[in-house]
């Protein structure tokens, strides 16, 4: 059996071995990171955990401000316009983000004392995070050329060795120095500045750069037209995803904001499965798209939303007891959290489908929209949640977000479809809101089950002997997926 898997897997095309190895690098990245949240939580007092998630929340922040995302959104296009001068190119781009960087670092120097008493994060730390921001963009470009050319070996083993020593050695930092946050973050970035300087170094070619200025210029120009719109969207998709840990630490205090991250760590076991299925069936809706088979992407999404919907409802009773077995006491009440968290992860997916048909179409002005719009709305719900009926209130308003995000790409991808002449039903909405209202009714219900796990388990079980019951159509929609 064995040799037979080896003589398909060896039949393969690269693009399909590189698709595989990138998305098992994902869950492997993922697993680390979810394995290492109760180590972190164990070792670490709880506040000194609650002050590290907090500072991960405004490093994505600053990451924005101080690089622009160029290595993420205008390289990743420009590296195929400009594939004739990629070498220029790249070198162009990592020099336009250092200058961004140092503009930032200018910035934090002037207004440090608001900027630390604001983040109560010590001024030793940022310049740290803005040195990693300065070679960071660096790593980024190879490995998006990897990726490009699906020299999957070197980029998966380049992302697994970096995650692994930067987790490894501020594993040890933190157990043998001391055990607060400032050593974790501290030591990390030492690790990923030094990781990335090599990249840095391998990447950047300024004799190439002060020959050709006058193409440097047309490549910043054509970065900046590209990366400027999307700057609110990333912006403020990552204030909606990241604010409610940082207003509990502001609004409540560093101990809560930790017991919350616990919650929100965990439901990333369900957000690996969900980004995982966006990966594959972004490129897979955009060519269905091409190829105008509306009717494709109409039976199938329908079948991979209720199989997300399943593996989550799943993941919601067994919650508790994993919070049992992987961290203290203390942490316990993080439960109450992760049934809404949990299900705002299904409604991520249900977005991202509306928004990859609105992107087939350049529509990203209405991603502007929508992403600003709900981001404000998710500060403001926080902030009466908090005061009105503490901070478990951010995961519900975190949900109503989501629902509110979803229905806003879904009225935006309709205006898409219209004004490109597109009549077909591209999704089955009513299977897809019933589906919908069930995982929320769902989620309701299962936090009265919590009190009790008798009648936990005996829903865990009718779950499984239904699964049981209609395997052959999970079978089909698994092999959907393969397919």
């Amino acid at each position: 059996m064995i040799k037979t898997l080896l003589n398909k897997y060896k039949l393969l095309s690269v693009t399909v071995k590189a698709t595989f190895w990138f998305t098992v690098c994902n869950f492997l990245l993922k697993g680390i990171s979810f394995i290492t949240v109760p180590i972190f939580a164990a070792i670490l007092p709880t506040a000194e955990y609650g002050a590290m998630s907090i500072y991960y929340s405004y490093e994505q922040i600053f990451l924005i401000f101080a690089t622009l995302e160029l290595s993420i959104g205008a390289y990743q296009r420009g590296v195929i316009k400009y594939k004739d001068n990629e070498k220029l190119f790249t070198t162009s781009v990592i020099v336009l983000g250092n200058i961004i960087t140092f503009i930032n670092l200018i910035v934090f120097c002037i207004f440090q004392d608001w900027i630390v008493s604001f983040t109560n994060i010590s001024m030793t730390i940022l310049v740290l995070m803005l040195m990693y921001f300065f070679v960071q963009p660096a790593y980024n470009a190879w490995l998006t050329r990897k990726r490009f050319s699906y020299e999957y070996k070197p980029a998966v083993l380049a992302t697994l060795l970096f995650s692994i020593l930067t987790t490894a050695i501020s594993l040890f930092a933190v157990y043998l120095i001391e055990q607060t946050s400032t050593i974790k973050i501290i030591s990390a970035l030492i690790v990923e500045i030094i990781f990335c300087l090599f990249f840095y170094i391998k990447n950047l070619n300024i004799v190439l750069f002060f020959k050709n200025l006058n193409l440097v210029k047309e490549y910043w120009i054509y970065c900046l037209k590209f990366q400027m719109p999307l700057l609110f969207h990333s912006l403020s998709y990552l204030l909606l995803s990241q604010s409610d840990r940082v207003m509990i630490g502001n609004l409540v205090n560093n101990t809560k904001a930790a017991i919350y991250s616990v919650a929100y760590n965990l439901a990333s076991a369900v957000l690996i499965f969900q980004q995982s299925l966006n990966q594959v069936f972004k490129p897979w809706r955009y060519q269905k798209m091409e190829s105008k088979e509306y009717a494709t992407i109409y039976s199938t999404s329908t079948t991979v939303t209720l199989l997300l919907g399943v593996m989550i409802c799943l993941f919601i009773l067994l919650a508790p007891d994993v919070i049992r077995l992987l961290f203290r006491k203390e942490y316990y009440e993080s439960i109450w959290t992760i049934p809404p968290v949990s299900i705002s992860v299904f409604f991520m997916y249900l977005y991202s489908m509306f928004s990859d048909i609105e992107s087939y179409f350049y529509d990203t002005k209405y991603m502007a929209f929508i992403s600003v719009s709900c981001a404000i709305l998710n500060i403001v719900l926080n902030y009466f949640g908090i005061i009105l009926f503490g901070y478990i209130a951010c995961a519900y308003t975190t949900l109503i977000t989501y629902v509110i995000f979803s229905l806003g790409h879904y009225y935006f991808m309709k205006k898409s479809l219209k004004r490109n002449g597109v009549k077909a039903k591209i999704y089955d909405v009513k299977k897809l809101s019933i589906i919908s209202i069930i995982i929320l009714i769902y989620g309701l219900i299962v936090l009265v089950l919590y009190k009790y796990d008798f009648l936990r388990y005996l829903a865990l079980v009718l779950i499984l002997s239904l699964i049981v019951y209609k395997r052959k159509y999970f079978i089909n929609v698994i092999k959907t997926m393969k397919n």
